[in-house]
C-alpha cells in the first residue's frame, strides 16, 4: 500500500496546509522504511515485528514526531507526521497479513496476494490524496500540473 500511504499523506497535507509534504510523505511510509533498513542490515524482522506492530509503530511515531519537530520547528507538522506513522497500520490491514501485537495472531485482508485488486484500490486512494492536495489553496506547484 505504498502509493496509498502517500495519497493519505497528500490528503493530510491538504487539510493541514502548514505541514510541508517533505515531512509528511516520509512519515506515511516510515514503518516500511524501517522494514527496509532491517533488511539492508541483514536483521530478521519476522512479519514486521519491529516495524509494523503497535508498539513498534508507537516508537517509530515518537521518533518521527521528535525528528519532525526538530527539523520543521512546528508542533502541528510533528503531530501530523506522528499520526501518519500510526495511520500506516490500519491501512496495512487492508493489504497485508501480519501480527499487530508481538505474539498476536496475524490480521489483514491479504490484498497483496491479488495484485490487480490491490492496485485498483491503491490508485484511487493516491489520486484522491493528490486531488485534495491540488484543491488546497496553498498546494505545491508540482501538485497542480
Amino acid at each position: 500500500m505504498i502509493i496509498g500511504h502517500l495519497g493519505v499523506a497528500a490528503a493530510a497535507g491538504s487539510r493541514w496546509r502548514a505541514a510541508p509534504l517533505v515531512w509528511l510523505l516520509p512519515a506515511a511510509v516510515a514503518p516500511d522504511v524501517v522494514d527496509l533498513l532491517f533488511a539492508l542490515a541483514g536483521v530478521c524482522n519476522p512479519n514486521g515485528l519491529y516495524s509494523h506492530t503497535i508498539p513498534a509503530a508507537a516508537l517509530i511515531a515518537a521518533v518521527v514526531g521528535i525528528a519532525t519537530y526538530l527539523g520543521a520547528r512546528s508542533r502541528t507538522t510533528a503531530l501530523v507526521a506522528a499520526l501518519l506513522v500510526l495511520a500506516h497500520l490500519p491501512l496495512d490491514l487492508v493489504t497485508g497479513y501480519k501480527p499487530y501485537w508481538p505474539g498476536g495472531p496475524p490480521l489483514g485482508l491479504r490484498l497483496y496476494r491479488h495484485r490487480a485488486f490491490d492496485f485498483a484500490l491503491e490508485v484511487p486512494v493516491a489520486l484522491a490524496g493528490w486531488w485534495l492536495l491540488r484543491r488546497a489553496g496553498s498546494a505545491p506547484r508540482w501538485s497542480a500540473t
